[in-house]
């Protein structure tokens, strides 16, 4: 008897989004804390018929940040109020739209609110148009009750391109037509003559007015980009495609004129036309809806601040900001200058700077950096000492210009394929015309429109277009978002990849090594330890807050704690002196203690070790990579120690692990590193000059400022394996694109020596030019299609392949 072949283990699937779970992770049922958190606030708000109408759409989820800042949001609502009539509206948008259950969710967490009149979402811009019923409606009170599924919401600027409307409606059209063209055109090809008279003459004519319309509709792009490349001195694509679309029509034209409508062109031209609008509009739309799941990020303009006017407080732009100005922070908020702390005391974070959790306290008179957050419980109170385009804050915050005269090698080789192309399909076809000429116009003609017809750049046009979108398509479904449209062809060249740490690497959050720890605490220890953490904004007590929460601690709200910055906490009741903190601090006497420490009098209770919680499969991922002879390097903010300390965790050699980087000294290590073959990977603002340098860049941070309209790529979720999947896809994607191009060659050189033999008539390159267009766009969705890539054995090991 033949053994059972073994059974093939699949990895289990996200409940929430239907992404591969990571090894090792917890729970099994999500790929994320993310989809974690959303898909139970699904459940218990008795919204679960999201997952019906997603139908397995939906990319992984961000985790619900319900602490999110809303200043922004009380000018906008003000000006809103401040106009007459008994409903008010205002226009938002709107970051992380996947499908119609996402405008279904938001609908119905709106019709839960009262005092709403109408919610209007428009997913393929990003924007969401609210109204409501003046003073009985919480328009804050609504945004969270949404942001806590993961979306996110800003002022109005998204703006819809003309390009994007204008392509659709330009291949509607020219479809449309071309149906009905084609319809008279099977009359000619069955025997409609003109010995038929006038059916034969309304045939031509309709068929000649409806071209005309393609020609005027559908061309134009095509002209317009035609025109403007040779105003540059550029050899654009476009030109034989304007060429032939004019050439044909002329010859058709001719035609119908001399009354033989039955030997015009009409229904190969509106056919090429409207394939050529396929091509060009597949060219931008993943790449657009990539761009509207973000929200528009204009940098300074997109903070604010409330700065005190005598007994007035106003909520303003942080470039109207001057020296001198008397700011009140709010926790959580930004301080979008240097500033002086006019308060006892106050605690800040750094972390969107340094990219590291750490708080430090600042007393009276004490300086406040421009980018430091507010980690106390209560607002701080700071006065300015520098205008707003004075801050260091804004040289972080400004996008990079283009280098002027810069073109990048992926540019210069299509550029490179346009030129050769375009003078090729001329050149051959004046050779046509010239070579024929001596047999009579009309056959030289002939020759000569055959020859624009079936050299085509189909492969660039269509095939090629179509090939990037189902690469895009996937990574999109494993959480990988391409906003450059030049990332692809950069990626197969990376063999560098360099990350940052705290958000990156790991998830900006700390973790207890061990829970029994909490469990082993008698109850009421368990309900003064939670009292000490839960008064605290420090990333330590918010761990082991949380960790004492769902152990079931109790909050007593009497109790007075006192933080000592740099030590910890301290709690007097009638029992004794309570303290949770630093070993030596906490029990000065005892010896051999480690973590954080919770005591009474002085005697240890318990110790709490807690570490950076990872990114589950970061080392994986890390050792695929060297695996594959990609550099993997690490530069953080961090102390040199910690950042050496994760470098052996993650199996990272010790000398490219880099820590205390400013951000000058991270993009002057990524400048030394990168040979145009970096891939970097960061979170924070004080990576903004590093994504500079880098040859490619992308950020997991897509609810912070800057970074994600800085980046070529963004991530959802919390693995990195998206990563290696680009990286993969990528190098399958050029090897399909060289593969196209080649086929197409061939087509080329078979069909340009049967047009210059004389055998190809216009009429045969229309049947020939579909049929091999269509068998392009067959083959390239086979290539790229996910069970090929399965059986072909596409996994880490391909990113082994030696570029070109």
């Amino acid at each position: 008897m033949l053994a059972s072949p073994p059974i093939e283990r699949l990895p289990a699937s996200c409940r929430h989004c239907g992404s591969p779970v990571p090894e090792g992770s917890s729970p099994r049922d999500f790929c994320c804390a993310g989809c974690e958190a959303v898909h139970r606030l699904l459940v218990d708000q008795g919204l679960t018929r999201y997952y019906a109408l997603a139908d397995g759409k939906t990319a992984p989820a961000p985790e619900p940040r319900q602490d999110r800042g809303l200043a922004w949001l009380e000018p906008l609502v003000a000006r809103a109020e401040a106009t007459t009539g008994p409903v008010c509206a205002l226009e938002l948008d709107v970051q992380g739209i996947h499908c119609a259950a996402c405008v279904w969710l938001m609908n119905e967490l709106f019709r839960r609110q009262p005092g709403g009149a109408s919610l209007t979402v428009n997913p393929a811009l990003g924007k969401a148009r609210l109204a409501w019923r003046r003073g009985a409606f919480d328009v804050a009170g609504f945004l969270r009750s949404v942001e806590g599924f993961g979306y996110l919401f800003g002022p109005g600027r998204k703006s819809s391109e003309s390009a994007s409307h204008d392509l659709p409606i330009r291949l509607g059209l020219c479809a449309a037509i071309t149906m009905n063209v084609m319809l008279f055109s099977v009359s000619f090809y069955v025997g409609l003559t003109p010995a038929d008279g006038e059916v034969f003459s309304l045939f031509s004519q309709l068929s000649l007015w409806l071209s005309t319309a393609v020609v005027l509709v559908g061309g134009w792009p095509f002209f317009r980009s035609a025109w403007r490349g040779l105003r540059s001195g550029v050899l654009h694509l476009d030109l034989p495609i304007a060429l032939g679309i004019l050439l044909v029509f002329s010859t058709s034209l001719v035609k119908a004129r001399d009354g033989r409508g039955d030997l015009a062109y009409f229904d190969t031209l509106n056919t090429f036309v409207t394939l050529m609008l396929v091509g060009r509009w597949l060219q931008q739309r993943v790449l657009e809806r990539n761009r509207r799941f973000l929200l528009e990020d204009d940098g300074a303009e997109g903070l604010f601040a409330r700065r005190q006017e005598g007994d007035r407080l106003v909520t303003v732009r942080a470039a109207e900001l001057r020296a001198g100005d008397v700011l009140v922070i709010a926790p959580g908020e930004l301080v979008p200058v240097d500033a002086e702390l006019l308060d006892a005391r106050a605690s800040f974070s750094t972390d969107w700077v340094t990219g590291e959790p750490d708080v430090r306290a600042v007393e009276q008179g004490g300086e406040v950096p421009a980018g430091a957050f507010n980690a106390a419980r209560g607002a701080a109170h700071v006065r300015a000492r520098t205008d707003f385009q004075d801050s260091p804050l804004v040289a972080l915050l400004r996008q990079t210009p283009s280098a002027p005269g810069r073109v990048p090698a992926h540019a210069r080789f299509w550029n490179a394929v346009s030129r050769r192309w375009v003078l090729s399909v001329l050149l051959v076809s004046a050779l046509g015309l010239l070579l024929w000429l001596p047999q009579g116009q009309d056959k030289a003609l002939q020759v000569a429109v055959a020859l624009l017809v079936v050299t085509c750049p189909c492969a660039i046009g269509i095939a090629v277009p179509l090939a990037y979108e189902l690469t895009q398509t996937r990574l999109r479904r494993l959480g990988l978002f391409v906003r450059s449209q030049d990332l692809l062809d950069r990626l197969p060249r990376v063999r560098k990849v360099l990350f940052d740490k705290t958000g990156t690497l790991t998830l900006g959050r700390l973790e207890l090594v061990d829970r029994e720890a909490v469990d082993a605490l008698a109850p009421e220890s368990r309900d003064v330890a939670f009292d000490l953490a839960a008064r605290s904004n420090h990333p330590v007590s918010r761990c082991l807050a949380a960790a004492l929460s769902r152990a079931g601690a109790r909050f007593s709200t009497g109790a007075q704690v006192t933080e000592h910055p740099g030590q910890g906490l301290e709690l007097l009741r009638a029992d004794g002196t309570w303290r949770l903190g630093a070993p030596a601090w906490a029990a000065p006497g005892a010896t051999g203690l480690e973590g954080t420490v919770l005591a009474r009098d002085g005697q240890p209770l318990a110790s709490f070790a807690l570490r950076e919680s990872v990114r589950a499969d970061a080392r994986r991922e890390i050792q695929t990579l060297r695996e594959a002879s990609h550099e993997v390097w690490l530069i953080s903010g961090d102390a040199p120690a910690r950042v050496r300390a994760m470098a052996e965790a993650l199996d990272v050699p010790v000398e490219h692990a880099l820590g205390g980087q400013r951000p000058e000294d991270k993009a002057e290590a990524v400048a030394r590193i990168d040979q145009a073959d970096t891939l970097y990977l960061g979170d924070g603002v004080n990576d903004s000059l590093a994504f500079e340098r880098a040859f490619c860049a992308g950020t997991p941070a897509i609810d912070r400022p800057v970074l994600p309209g800085k980046s070529d790529f963004f991530l959802m979720g919390e693995g990195l394996s998206a990563i290696r999947e680009a990286l993969v896809l990528s190098r399958r994607l050029r090897q399909v694109v060289r593969r196209v191009i080649g086929i197409s060659l061939a087509y080329n050189v078979v069909t340009v020596s049967v047009c210059l033999a004389g055998l190809m008539t216009p009429l045969r390159a229309a049947v020939v030019m579909p049929l091999s267009s269509l068998s392009l766009i067959l083959f390239t969705l086979a290539s790229l299609s996910a069970r090929r890539s399965h059986a072909a054995g596409e996994t880490p090991s391909a990113l082994k392949e030696v570029p070109a």
